[in-house]
Parts: structure tokens; sequence; C-alpha cells
């Protein structure tokens, strides 16, 4: 097999299509033979597209589903004014495919393909169709590049969009050994290059936004709402869109009798007229042996799915009724897992499965996913419990339109019309707005307008508190939010929020770390998944509530402790060691009136004239003056230069067990280093000095001495 693509793993390498000497054709102007040239063709070796084509729908050559066209398929509708630049645009596309389509070599998916022309090198294009430039290697020419340059300045593209164009015209280079013309670019295509074009409002790729919590308990809380209410009839839904589809067909069938007979000459169902079309579907529905708002009330008059007080219950509202409910079952699945959207496309009825670990119960749900995988790989992702619900009720709600598909593939004689037919049909996310057409996949595009408008019929409002608690999550907006989000207006919901928000809201309130989410969210690196999730930890601070009338009792009970401390040092018989603490034990026999009064004490502390901070092996009285060499060895804090330390009854017992350590160490380790060796003895000495201090009882130690006999 020749293509450099990875093909979806039912795509049988014998039935796609072989590389063909395109070359040659080109050289030698035969343009007929050239454009008869299969570029594109199914699992079943039929022909989707051919080099002449005005666009090359390669469908048949991706894994995943719900992509819109500009992601499957090669679009050269734009280029019509030159035959020579689009015959040379076509064959850079036919080598991308058939002789190097990943800058390595190595084989890619068609979206990295699709993206790269369609979105990339378009904007060099659409340049040399402005000013009529025929041949694409006159980008060759310093002259007409610097236009260029100029003219995507001018674009105001953002600097992704530019390093994508400039991928693209560098791949364009690698396939100059193949290529029947030069093409070289006279200057670097550089990320230095790209800013300098770039819009400099656009250098920084804009994250997609979380959702504020305010917003989120909004959206989610009427999904799991209408989730919640309506699973128990999923079998009642099922029916009833079966029972509507039945009564429409029924009406279609008997108008459809009378123009096919001759009975009706005044009314065809393949006209294109616009009001004859109207008609068509007006005496279809006049036709039905029965009313919809019949078949709706009998269904569901015994649930609380009816609306309250609404008297048109008819196909419009069923519909709309239907396609939120269907919205609420997609956020559910994309919220409360944390998937991508080409993987929700992928989930089944059975996705769903409950087990128990280690006393633990567990619910997730198994799919495929296609990002960084060749073809598809099968995968799990915890859950909760409520997005097994939302699997039924759109599986309940897609049923009948699945059967539709499959009815009309078994009676097909086109392998690759019936392939397509079972492959939608395996869908949840089906669509059919009107019953006289196919139900359709919703595609990704189409996915957004049905989220946003759903945002607006739950009632979401932007304030000026969700605003602000919207920046606090999304510090890396780069300008998304003052272009995207007004006070007063419904948010603006789109799939990828729900990832977003996902991990924003679990490192926010400690449900997991960026390990846990690296491995939910199927990532390569821990940086991908930090990226994610950065603005959750901010956030999480600022959640943090201060309260300062514990603050002020906290800080007055140290003050006191700290005072009590020097009182019982100063006016105490305890004995003390360390460089301030045998000071103090001189001023005993005269104490100072300062230091003689507790309230004289408190004072000096509180004024922070006075501090005391404590170690393991002794307090220091010195503060930020503190010279920190007992960070390096406790030993420099029992005779300390600059007379701050001070160690009471409780340290000298710490050091009398340090000493009990150090020396059985050193008895045990007769081979030590020097360094290790002085560092150990500096402690025992000082050690030996404090219990001496304390008239605690020791024994001196003594190293051995190793004699040697020369």
């Amino acid at each position: 097999m020749d293509i450099s693509l990875v093909l979806p793993d039912d795509f049988a390498p014998d039935n796609a299509p072989t590389r063909e000497d395109v070359i040659s054709l080109f050289i030698n102007q035969k343009w007929e033979e050239l454009d008869r040239v299969i570029v594109c063709t199914n699992k079943f070796g039929e022909v989707t597209a051919r080099f002449g084509d005005e666009i090359w729908d390669c469908s048949a050559y991706a894994a995943d589903q719900g992509t819109d066209r500009n992601q499957r398929a090669f679009i050269f509708s734009y280029l019509k004014q030159s035959e020579l630049l689009l015959r040379q645009v076509k064959l850079i596309i036919y080598g991308w495919l058939f002789e190097q389509g990943h800058n390595t070599g190595a084989r890619c998916k068609l979206s990295t393909l699709t993206s790269r022309f369609n979105t990339g090198v378009k904007k060099i294009l659409l340049v040399l169709e402005d000013k009529n430039i025929s041949d694409i290697s006159s980008l060759n020419d310093p002259d007409t590049w610097r236009f260029v340059e100029e003219y995507l300045h001018k674009g105001q593209y953002s600097k992704r969009t530019l390093e994508l164009a400039f991928t693209g015209l560098r791949s364009i280079e690698n396939l100059n050994r193949w290529l029947p013309f030069e093409f070289e670019i006279p200057f670097d295509l550089n990320r230095n290059l790209a800013i300098k074009l770039a819009c400099q409002t656009k250098l920084e790729s804009k994250q997609t936004l979380a959702i504020p919590q305010s917003i989120a308990n909004v959206i989610f809380g009427e999904a799991l709402k209408l989730v919640e209410m309506a699973w128990p009839y999923c079998k009642k839904l099922a029916q009833l869109d079966r029972d509507l589809q039945s009564n429409y067909d029924a009406g279609r069938a008997i108008v459809d009798y009378k123009i096919n007979t001759g009975i009706w000459k005044w009314l065809s169902n393949n006209s294109d007229q616009v009001d004859a079309a109207k008609t068509y579907a007006e005496e279809i529905n006049k036709a039905t042996p029965r009313k919809q708002s019949e078949i709706i009330l009998q269904a569901l008059s015994d649930t609380p799915l009816l609306p309250v007080g609404k008297k048109s219950l008819d196909g419009t509202w069923f519909s709309q009724w239907r396609s939120s409910l269907q919205s609420a079952c997609f956020i559910c699945c994309g919220a409360f897992t944390g998937m991508r959207v080409s993987e929700l496309f992928e989930l089944r009825s059975d996705s769903f499965s409950t087990y128990m670990f280690e006393g633990q119960t567990y619910h997730s749900v198994r799919a495929a996913t296609h990002k960084l995988a060749a073809g598809k790989k099968t995968e799990e992702w915890l859950a909760s419990p409520v997005v097994e619900k939302a699997i039924d009720l759109a599986t309940a709600l897609s049923s009948s339109s699945r059967e539709q598909l499959l009815v009309i593939a078994a009676h097909t004689a086109n392998n690759g019309q019936r392939d397509e037919l079972i492959k939608i049909s395996s869908n949840l996310w089906l669509s059919q707005h009107q019953r006289k057409n196919l139900p359709i996949l919703i595609s990704r595009s189409k996915w957004n307008d049905r989220l946003r408008k759903f945002s607006m019929l739950a009632g979401t409002k932007v304030t000026e508190a969700s605003i602000a608690e919207t920046r606090r999550l999304n510090p890396r907006d780069n300008g998304a939010i003052d272009n995207k989000i007004e006070i007063g207006k419904p948010w603006p919901l789109i799939t990828h929020q729900f990832r977003r928000t996902f991990a924003c809201f679990s490192i926010r309130n400690n449900l997991g770390n960026s390990i846990a989410l690296k491995q939910q969210f199927k990532h390569v690196n821990l940086r991908m998944t930090e990226w994610y999730g950065n603005g959750a930890i901010e956030a999480r601070l600022s959640d943090v509530q201060f309260d300062s009338e514990l603050k002020n009792i906290l800080n007055e009970v140290a003050i006191e402790s700290t005072t009590n401390a020097y009182f019982n040092w100063f006016n105490g018989s305890e004995p003390l060691s360390g460089s301030f603490g045998k000071a103090i034990l001189a001023m005993r026999e005269d104490t100072p009136t300062i230091y003689s009064s507790w309230e004289s004490l408190y004072r000096l502390v509180k004024e922070n004239r006075l501090t005391l901070h404590g170690t393991l092996h002794s307090y220091c009285k010195n503060g930020y003056d503190c010279d920190m060499e007992g960070i390096i060895n406790p030993a420099f804090c029992v005779d300390c230069k600059t007379g701050g330390s001070v160690i009471d009854t409780e340290k000298a017992k710490w050091w009398q067990k340090r000493h009990f350590d150090l020396v059985s160490y050193l008895r045990n380790n007769r081979s030590l280093s020097l360094n290790e060796y002085a560092h150990c003895i500096t402690q025992v000495r000082a050690a030996e000095r404090v219990m001496s201090d304390f008239n605690l009882s020791y024994e001196s130690y003594q190293h051995p001495i190793e004699v040697i006999d020369l």
C-alpha cells in the first residue's frame, strides 16, 4: 500500500488506491487522464474522489466521527481562476497523500493534512489568487514573498495560523525531489517570522474557557434535572419517536400514491420550489392517520414530562424538547467524564460499567480514542453514575433513527452507502429535524450551536461576579473573556469547555491531582494536563476564607506564650544553656526591671522588640538577624556567635539523646571520612557542654586511635 495515511482498522489495504505516475501526466499535459486518477476509495474499493474533482472527499480515510467537512476533505473551489495553480496544488496534496505526508516521513492522520491545507496553506493561496498569480513557484521570488508577508500581516492572523501555514510550505519544500517544479521559499519560515507578521493580540493561543462555578451549577444542574426526570421513561420516549415516524410515513405514503397515480396532478414531491415543498409537507400532515398532539399526549400524559400550561404539543414542540433532552445527555457525558468530543462520539449503549475493587465501587465508560493513536484505541474513563442514565436516555432517543438507517442500509446495493449508514447508526448522537429526511450524525460544530441554545434555555446569565470568577479560572484567556463574554447575556457554551472545567473543578476542590487527570484525559505528558488545569490552584487560594477574629486569637496566644517563656527564664530557677541562655543566668542576680515585669515583657514581645523561634534543639531570639549557621550543623547554635540561643531543660534532653545516637554511630562506623567525623564530633562535644550545664550524666566520648607499627 502506497498511501501515507493511517487508515481505519477495517480498511483493507488492497482496496486503497495505489500511487499513479501523476508527475509524467502533469509534465506531458495529459489532463484528462490526470483528472481520472483515483485519489480516494472506500474500504470496498469504490471510488469517492478523483484528481479532477473540485472537492476531494476523503472521509473514508478518517477513523473518527462527527468532524466537519474541512477536516475530512480537501477543498479547491476557490482556485478556479488558474488551472495551472489548481493542478499544482492538487499535485502537492497528492504528494502528501502518496509520497510524504508527515514531515518525518511517518504515516499521519487525515486531519493533519486537511488542517495543514484548508487552514494553513489556503491563506497563502488566497494571496496568489487575489493577484492573479498562476504559478506557485512565484513564491520563490523574494519580491513576491515580501508581498505575501505584507498581505499576511494585514490579515491580522494569529501566530498559530501562520505557523500552520509555514508548516505547510515547508512540507511542500519536502516534496521538491518529487515535484516537477521548484519550490523554495527565499526566507526562513520560523517562529520569529510568525510573531512578526501575526496580530500582536493573537500571539498566544486562546485557551478554552473553564466555566465559572455559578454558571456551571445552572447548566449542569438543568442537564441533570432533565436526565433524571426523563430516564425512567426511556422506553416510552423511544416508542413515541417510532409512533410519530410511522404516522408520518403513513401520511407520506398516501400523498405519494395520489401523486404517482396521477390523482393529484397539481403537486409534485420532487419539486425544487419552496412553496411546492411546503405544500407537500402540509398535505402529508393532513393525511396522517392521527394528529401528532394526540400521539404525544397518549404517550406522555401519565409522566411529568409534559410542559405545564402549554397548549400546542405538536411535532415541532417534541422535536425541540427532544433536542434539549439530547443536549442534556451530551452535557452529562462530557462534563462528568472529561472525555474529548471525538471520544464522546464513540460512546455506545453498552459503554457504561460498574465494578468493585478492594471494596470500593467504581463507575466507568469504555470507548475508542483517536488522539495520538493509529486508528482507534479502546480506553476507559472513570465516570459519575449519572452518565449511565445519560447513555441509556441517548440510546432511547436515537433508537428510531438508528432503525431507519438500518432498514435503508439493508435495502441498498451500494456497499459504501450501506457501510456509512451502518456506521452512523451505531452512534448515539443522531438528529432528524424533519421526518422527510434521513437521520444524520450531529457534527461537532452543530453541537456548539446546540450547547449555546441549551445554555440560553437553562437561563444562564453572565454577571459581574461570574466574570470575576472566570478571570480567576482563566489567567491565560488572552482576551477571550472580553471578546466572548457579555454581562447580561447567556454563557457561550461549547464542547471543549467540559474538559477544561473538569480539570479546573477537580484541582480547585482537591478531588484529584495532575497525575490522576493525566490518566483520565489520556494525555502523553504531564505538561499538557497542567495546561488544562491552570488557574485552578489560584482560584482555590482565592476561595480560602480569612477569619480575622481567629487570626487575632492565635496571634494573642503566640504573644502570651512567648512572654511566659521569657518571664520564666528571667525570673525562674531553671538552668539554661546557649549563648543568650547563659546571659539570662548572669542577669538573674540583678534582673533589670524591664525583664522582671510580665507586663513589660508582654509589651516588648507585642512590639516585636523581643522575638522567639524554636527548633528541635534550641530557641533563638535573633529573628531575621540570625546567621542561620545552625541549619548546617546544630552545634553552632550552642555557642551562637550572635548571642541569640537559649536551651532549656526540654531542649537539653534532645541533646542528651543526640549524644547517645551519635556516639553509637561513631563506635559502629570506624571507617568514616574526615568530613563525616568532623560533622558528628562537633555535635557530640556541643551536647556534652549542654549536658554539663544541666548536670546530666554522660560519658565523654573518646574516639579510638589506631596505632600502626612501622
